[in-house]
């Protein structure tokens, strides 16, 4: 049952690697949290969440946030993931 699990989240992982998207540049309508890392950016917001709750039940960081960010006109949402240790 391990195996399969552990085969899961590696599946998920990889096919949520498909879409995701590069960073938008840095602006300052949103500001970098202090002490944060970021991880990688998002356009699904309950994967966002799902990953974070994920490194916090396997001690990869103690805290997370999925920053919401829209650019463009039409604005394009993305979920900047950062993580607090």
């Amino acid at each position: 049952m391990r195996r399969l699990t552990t085969l899961l989240v590696a599946f998920t992982i990889a096919m949520a690697g498909l879409f995701a998207t590069t960073a938008a540049p840095a602006s300052a309508d949103y500001p970098d949290p202090p002490g944060g890392t970021l991880r990688n950016v998002y356009s699904d917001l309950s994967f966002c969440h799902w990953y974070g709750n994920y490194g916090i039940q396997n001690d990869m960081w103690s805290s997370y946030l999925c920053q919401y960010r829209a650019y463009g006109n039409p604005p394009s949402v993305y979920y900047f993931f950062w993580t607090f240790d």
